[in-house]
């Protein structure tokens, strides 16, 4: 017969973890959520966040049959919003559709955060990533990136491209590929991705580097010719178009990621229950569908993965905006 002893051992050690968890720990994670929550969006509706937000709320209220509501708080280049998700009762009912913006880009480009990026979150999980695409008016006179950067050579400094703002995702892509082609374009910031791509598609701009999704509409109907993505791979929806590090900047890449993120605080088994239940949404195939359409590609991620890739961006981020010696407005 079997010794028992290794049964007992296991029991006694399983006996031991429970016991050294939080009080109400278990509790908590088994019983959440307990009401309504809330995601709150720092930008306005309509962009890939939002898009983003909203479907995966929808997916959740489904599994856990508590209201899920998307809230678009926008201002201060997604600090507005951030701060109130920081400021908030650290027990999951509160979330942040948070990006690369956030917590890899404003803390090295804003002197006077309104909270630590690096300290203040609680991670939940990566939900997807999204490239831009490099684009120009069709009266620009280069066919590819090649002769975009000759053509920029030549003319240091009198060729444009429009921006979604000052210190935006478009605006620091923008100024890497300047960095790697060393070549000098003007930045001509807007309030936002929609009145930025109009004065390009208008021809009172060249060129932009905008998000996919926001890019490709004006690509099929001839208003607009993209060169180039972004990202390290081509993307499905523009499988014509290579990429910049395969073209003309070996290395580049620059991806705008989007995650979830709670307050600082919150119990890591509420963290742990929301990371499962984000995983079995963004594993649905009729998620990836709606959100390939949108060029946006799923990637979820464990809760330390995704600090690590904040992490790891804020890095490469300040290195660039230091190069470039870009200030916030």
């Amino acid at each position: 017969m079997k010794s028992q002893a290794p049964i007992k051992r296991r029991t006694l050690l399983q006996s031991a973890a429970l016991a050294a968890l939080p009080l109400g720990a278990g509790a908590q994670s088994a019983n959440f959520p307990q009401r309504p929550v809330r995601i709150v969006v720092p930008y306005t509706p309509g962009g890939s966040n939002d898009v983003i937000a909203r479907l995966v709320a929808q997916k959740l209220q489904e599994q856990w049959s508590q209201p899920v509501v998307v809230e678009n708080k926008p201002g201060a280049a997604g600090n507005l919003g951030s701060a109130e998700v920081v400021k908030a009762a650290p027990d999951g009912h509160t979330l942040l559709l948070n990006n690369i913006n956030i917590t890899s880009m404003n803390p090295a480009l804003i002197e006077r955060m309104p909270f630590d990026a690096s300290k203040d979150f609680a991670h939940i999980s990566l939900l997807g990533t999204t490239a831009l695409a490099l684009a120009v008016h069709p009266s620009v006179p280069a066919q590819n990136v090649q002769e975009l950067v000759k053509l920029l050579r030549e003319r240091p400094g009198r060729l444009s491209y429009a921006s979604s703002g000052n210190g935006s995702p478009q605006h620091m892509a923008m100024e890497m590929f300047k960095a790697m082609t060393k070549t000098s374009i003007v930045h001509i910031p807007y309030r936002g991705a929609a009145p930025a791509i109009s004065d390009v598609v208008g021809g009172q701009i060249e060129m932009t580097i905008g998000v996919v999704n926001q890019v490709i509409p004006h690509v099929r109907a001839g208003r607009l010719r993209a060169l180039a993505v972004t990202s390290r791979k081509k993307l499905a929806s523009l499988p014509e178009v290579p990429t910049l590090d395969e073209s003309a900047a070996p290395g580049y890449e620059c991806e705008i990621w989007l995650g979830l993120s709670a307050p600082a605080g919150t119990p890591a088994p509420v963290v742990d229950t929301i990371n499962q239940a984000v995983r079995r949404v963004m594993a649905l195939p009729d998620v990836a569908q709606r959100l390939n359409g949108q060029g946006i590609e799923v990637l979820t991620s464990s809760p330390e993965q995704m600090r690590q890739r904040a992490a790891d961006d804020l890095k490469r981020w300040t290195e660039v905006i230091r190069t470039a010696g870009i200030k916030a407005e």
